[in-house]
């Protein structure tokens, strides 16, 4: 039997956000204490569940940031003030996926985002 080559026609851009200030609260219509603290009664107790929460998110960001590192070793990594953005063009996000949940990163963790460049012909 002969090997058949494959040709690839597009190049995907994975590009993961992890978060500082949500906990993917927007994927369940809620808001983070974040966007909500201007309505909160302002209390010593309420800052430091505001330093909790935020404290938390950044460590689960770097629990992710370690876990995608792990799985490749191809990123661009971008530090923003609201989070860490990561990407790649060298490994498909359909493969990052699996492995991500694997090492106990959540969706909540994490949004993706995905762009398709073509390499060749006519669409």
């Amino acid at each position: 039997m002969s090997e058949q080559k494959v040709k690839e026609t597009c190049i995907q851009a994975a590009c993961f956000f992890l978060p500082f200030f949500e906990a993917g609260e927007w994927r369940r219509g809620e808001k983070s204490p974040w966007k909500t603290i201007k309505k909160a009664e302002a209390t010593p107790d309420s800052l430091r569940d505001l330093a909790s929460y935020t404290s938390e998110r950044i460590s689960q960001s770097a629990r992710a940031m370690e876990a995608l590192l792990a799985i490749h070793d191809d990123w661009k990594v971008t530090m923003r003030k609201d989070g860490v953005f990561m990407e790649t063009v060298t490994l498909a996000y359909e493969e990052i996926l699996p492995q991500l949940k694997e090492a106990g990163v959540t969706e909540d963790d994490f949004q993706l985002y995905s762009e398709y460049t073509r390499k060749w012909g006519m669409i």
